[in-house]
């Protein structure tokens, strides 16, 4: 994905970036938990921008996948970390200098996806809530939620109505916003997602 997704809270409105997919190995997924920026001082510390909920996140942190601009990924083990305001100040096993770091500027910090921590409660990594049902709140399951997106205000899901509904609906996809006019309640269990039918009959195009 382009984009970071964003670790949502149940009042809808956008909390964290969220670590980002990455298929690092055809066995496991990989996620960023924080992307490299400036080196700093000269004992090989380079500062980092965390994507993730838990500020010392760092601390658990030891093996890691780095993926440069230029696509490269190289392996390496974290020797110090620590946290400089909303930042991190990392160490990496046999970089000592702000020379050796240069090329890594700008890189993602990666592990795999199954060190992912959860997420706390009432708030959702967006990209667990792809393939979500779509219900309306007199219980009809009418659609899916492809995928949610980041657009500069709000988050929206892209939502598709299944056949027998595309009449009343649409047979196009639309955005349905993550506000509570909209969306009215997650179920994280049953994976589904009850939204308003009047606000997505709004938004759903005159020529269905």
């Amino acid at each position: 994905m382009s984009s970071k997704n964003r670790l949502n809270q149940g009042n809808h409105l956008p909390l964290i970036q969220n670590p980002t997919k990455s298929f690092m190995s055809e066995s496991e997924e990989y996620i960023t938990v924080c992307q490299l920026m400036r080196t700093h001082g000269v004992k090989g510390y380079i500062k980092a921008m965390p994507f993730t909920h838990d500020i010392n996140r760092h601390e658990m942190l030891k093996d890691v996948m780095l993926k440069k601009t230029n696509g490269e990924q190289v392996q390496l083990t974290l020797e110090d970390s620590r946290l400089a305001n909303n930042l991190w100040l990392l160490k990496f096993k046999g970089y000592d200098t702000p020379e050796s770091l240069v090329h890594f500027v700008n890189a993602d910090v990666m592990i795999p996806e199954s060190e992912r921590l959860p997420a706390p409660e009432g708030e959702y990594y967006l990209d667990d809530l792809e393939g979500f049902r779509v219900k309306l709140e007199d219980g009809r399951d009418i659609g899916e939620v492809l995928e949610v997106q980041e657009l500069p205000t709000v988050n929206a899901f892209h939502v598709k109505f299944d056949a027998p509904f595309q009449s009343e609906f649409s047979a196009k996809t639309i955005l349905a916003p993550w506000i509570d006019d909209c969306v009215l309640d997650i179920d994280e269990e049953g994976k589904s997602i009850k939204f308003s039918a009047d606000y997505l009959k709004s938004l759903c195009p005159e020529e269905r």
